[in-house]
């Protein structure tokens, strides 16, 4: 698979936000929040994401949209891990928490971390409804 980053796998849908924000559930390895839910789409790829910096954490556009590049870059690079893993559809929205910009490097880390402990975390819940 392409290391792109599509619009068919960015999270656009109205409904999906606000059924993600009314009943997801959350992970969080800071600075990062990970809100998900398990549903039905139609596209090729198995999970739709978007990617959030809120305005009362960091001030400046500037900074916001910086931060937002080096997720979108990290979860790019990142996201083969993810989709090897998933069988069903997913849509998630990741948030940043901290008020401080980080480097690319450590960013890049902590989406990964945050992304291995989402499989893990679904792997774990497919294991006990199997049982």
């Amino acid at each position: 698979m392409s290391q792109t980053f599509t619009k068919e796998e960015r999270l656009v849908s109205k409904n999906l936000f606000e059924k993600l924000f009314s009943e997801g559930n959350q992970l969080k390895i800071f600075p990062f929040r990970l809100l998900y839910i398990k549903t039905e789409f139609n596209t090729k790829y198995p999970a739709q994401v978007a990617l959030a910096v809120p305005k009362r954490l960091i001030k400046t556009a500037v900074h916001r949209n910086r931060i937002k590049r080096q997720m979108r870059e990290s979860y790019r690079k990142n996201k083969q891990f993810l989709y090897d893993d998933l069988n069903d559809n997913y849509v998630f929205i990741i948030t940043f928490m901290d008020t401080k910009e980080w480097k690319s490097t450590e960013v890049e880390l902590k989406i990964k971390a945050l992304l291995q402990k989402f499989i893990s975390t679904i792997n774990e819940n497919n294991q006990q409804s199997l049982d």
